[in-house]
C-alpha cells in the first residue's frame, strides 16, 4: 500500500481506499529490453512503474515503428485495461531493468459494484489522468490539423462565407465541424479503440455520437468533455454545448 501513496493517480483516495485497492497489484519485474505488452494483443492489465524506464512504441499499419512516450517512475501505461479497450493500442519495452505494479482492468471496474465509493473515486481519479493525456493529445491535433489544413479552409467554406444566406452558411460550418470530428474519431480510435460521429448542429449544440470502446466505458463523460469537446471549441468557441445521443 505504501507505494501506490507515491502515485498522483492515488493522491486523493484515503487510507481506507488504499486498504481495498492494494490487494490489487502485484509486483513484477522485467530485464532490460523485455517486451511488457505488445500493441494489438488484448488488453487485461494496466501498469504502475516503480522503478526504471518504459518505451511506449507504435507501428502504423503502413510505416516504421515509433517511439511516442517514455514511462518512468511514478508513470502508468496499459490505458487500455481500464477504458475498456480490447487490445492495447501500443507495445511497452524496457529501456532498463523495470520493477512495475500490475492490476487486472476488470478487477479495478468490479469496485464500482464491490466497493461503491472507493470505485467512484478511483475512477474519477482515473477520469482525471486520462483528461490531462488528451489535453496534451489536444495541441498535437491542432497542430495536425493546421498544418494539413484539414478542410478547414475549403471551397465550400469559402463560398458560404461569401454567401449571405444563413443556411448556406449553416451548412458550411456543418461541413467544417464533420472535418474535424473525422481526424478527432481517428486520432481517438488510434489510441483509444473509440470514435466520434457527427450527428446534428443547431447553431449552439453540436450533437454527436461515441462509439468503439466508449461504448458503455465509465470514462466516456471524460472522452465527450475533455477531449472531444475541448478540441471542437477550440476552433468554433462560440459552440455552447456538445451532447452525445444514442
Amino acid at each position: 500500500m505504501q507505494e501506490l501513496t507515491h502515485f498522483p493517480l492515488f493522491r486523493d483516495l484515503s487510507a481506507a481506499d488504499l486498504k481495498i485497492i492494494a490487494p490489487l497489484f502485484s509486483p513484477r519485474t522485467y530485464a532490460s529490453e523485455s517486451l511488457i505488452i505488445r500493441q494489438g494483443e488484448r488488453a487485461t492489465c494496466i501498469y504502475l512503474v516503480t522503478a526504471g524506464e518504459v518505451a511506449l512504441k507504435f507501428k502504423p499499419y503502413d510505416g516504421d515503428e515509433i517511439v511516442i512516450s517514455r514511462i518512468h517512475k511514478g508513470g502508468v501505461f496499459g490505458w487500455s485495461a481500464v477504458l475498456g479497450n480490447k487490445t492495447y493500442s501500443a507495445s511497452a519495452v524496457c529501456t532498463d531493468d523495470c520493477e512495475v505494479l500490475l492490476a487486472r482492468g476488470d478487477d479495478l471496474r468490479k469496485l464500482l459494484n464491490t466497493h461503491p465509493q472507493t470505485g467512484r473515486v478511483l475512477m474519477d481519479s482515473l477520469a482525471m489522468a486520462v483528461s490531462k493525456r488528451w489535453r496534451d493529445a489536444q495541441q498535437q491535433v491542432k497542430s495536425m490539423l493546421r498544418s494539413g489544413k484539414t478542410n478547414l479552409d475549403t471551397p465550400t467554406e469559402r463560398k458560404g462565407a461569401k454567401m449571405m444566406n444563413n443556411r448556406n452558411i449553416s451548412s458550411a460550418k456543418e461541413e467544417q465541424l464533420k472535418s474535424l470530428l473525422e481526424q478527432v474519431s481517428a486520432y481517438i480510435e488510434q489510441y483509444h479503440g473509440g470514435s466520434v460521429e457527427f450527428v446534428a448542429f443547431d447553431g449552439e449544440t453540436l450533437r454527436v455520437r461515441l462509439g468503439g470502446a466508449c461504448l458503455g466505458c465509465p470514462l466516456s463523460p471524460s472522452t465527450l468533455h475533455g477531449w472531444v469537446e475541448g478540441t471542437v471549441r477550440q476552433f468554433f468557441p462560440e459552440i455552447r454545448n456538445v451532447e452525445a445521443v444514442e
